[in-house]
Order: C-alpha cells, then structure tokens, then sequence
C-alpha cells in the first residue's frame, strides 16, 4: 500500500532489523538499504515488526531520527502469537528453534511457563516465550509514547483491515494513512498473503493467554484511545 503512492520508498528487504536488532547493521550499512530511493520520495520506510517489543528499538530510533514517524500494526494478542508459530513452523528449521517441534498447545504452555519465572530473553528469536512477548502491546508502545510526540505515532488495528464493513465503512487504513502521512494511500493494494490451514489452540491455554495479556489489553487500549478491549473480546 505504502509502495504503490510512489512517495514512500520501501527496500526490498523488508525486515531491515537495525537499531540493535541485527548485530552487524552498522549506521552506514543501514543507510545502504536505502540508497536506491528516488530524489521525490517524500518518506523511507523500514517495515521490522521486532522494533515494537524491543527494549532498546524505541530510544535508538529516536536517537536517530526525533522526527521519525511511527507506525505499529497491532492484531488481537493470541491470533497474533497462533500466527507467528504457524510462520516460523513453516520457514524455520527446528534446529534453530526446537520449542517448534511441539504442537501448538504444548509450544505456548512451555513459553507460558518461561514467562512465568520470568526466563525469557528477548534474542531469543524463535522460543515460545518471545513469541509471546511480542504480544505485550501495551509495554511495548509505551516505550515509544514516552520519546516520540503522539502526533508522530499511528497504531493501525489489522482487524479493521480484514473484518467485514458497510460500504461507507470501508478504507479505515486508507483514510487514516493519508491523514498520518499527507500522502495518497489506497487499500485496493492490499493483498493477505498468507495461505495455509488455520490453527488453533485448546480452550485451556487460549484462556491462558487472554488472561496474560488482559492488562496490556487494556494499556493499549488507553494509550490510543480506543476500546480494544471489546473490540478483541477481552
């Protein structure tokens, strides 16, 4: 969507994974990423969905550029933390990560546990644990609230993308994208690309996450001031 108005120049590495997430991402092999865009391109954009649950992403982006833009796509917590397992047991050798080897419910109940004797370590890319992590949104945006000016940040909410709408309804993402970035965005270039059969988790454990992650439902909620709570169910 972004790529298409011509005015946001977006690598085609998607997940440039630099402000400390990638080790070996220097500043100026940073900058390299973006040095085939066009003299009119009115915005840089680096796509890393890892930015919102790092620790340390916020204050280096800020160190950066004070005057960047923030943009976070939030989806409901346990849908979001079903499909990242559903990623990663598709792409990732368990070599790598061997907590995918277990079925969706054994998987989550060993990250459950991991958080609960607060073990988890925020590197460790592929564990149950910081899958679940990343679903802290409350946490997380607050790190970036309390650097960037509110006006610089926009939180999109994935269901308003996918979810049905009356026609005068339609295009939320479109409209709030044009208003954020002064720049003509059309959702018709959206495309989910994700394919495969769907997973679930047992009641059990679905609870289990609902409750974990009832408080920063809430924090979120708060902090963009909007209802997600009822929206998400929770």
């Amino acid at each position: 969507m972004l790529g298409a108005t011509r005015k946001v120049f977006i690598p085609p590495e998607k997940e440039v994974n630099g402000f400390g997430i990638d080790t070996d991402m220097t500043e100026a092999r940073y900058e390299t990423r973006f040095a085939d865009a066009r003299s009119d391109c009115r915005y840089l954009a680096d796509i890393s969905p890892v930015y919102l649950s790092s620790r340390q992403a916020a204050g280096r982006i800020h160190s950066y550029n004070p005057d960047a833009k923030i943009i976070a796509t939030l989806r409901e917590p346990v849908s979001r933390v079903i499909s990242q397992y559903r990623h990663m047991k598709a792409k990732i050798d368990t070599s790598l990560g061997p907590e995918l080897a277990l079925d969706i419910d054994a998987y989550l109940r060993a990250g459950l546990a991991e958080i609960k004797r607060a073990q988890h370590q925020e590197n460790s890319w592929y564990s149950a644990s910081m899958n679940i992590a990343h679903s802290f949104y409350g946490s997380s945006l607050r790190r970036y609230y309390d650097l960037f000016p509110k006006e610089q940040i926009m939180v999109l909410v994935y269901e308003d993308l996918i979810r049905p709408r009356r026609f005068w309804e339609k295009g939320i993402w479109e409209q709030d994208l044009r208003k954020f970035l002064g720049i003509n965005v059309s959702q018709r270039y959206w495309d989910n690309r994700a394919k495969g059969a769907k997973m679930a988790v047992s009641d059990e454990v679905a609870g289990d996450l609902k409750t974990l992650f009832a408080a920063e439902v809430a924090a979120t909620s708060e902090l963009i001031g909007r209802d997600l709570n009822q929206m998400w169910g929770y």
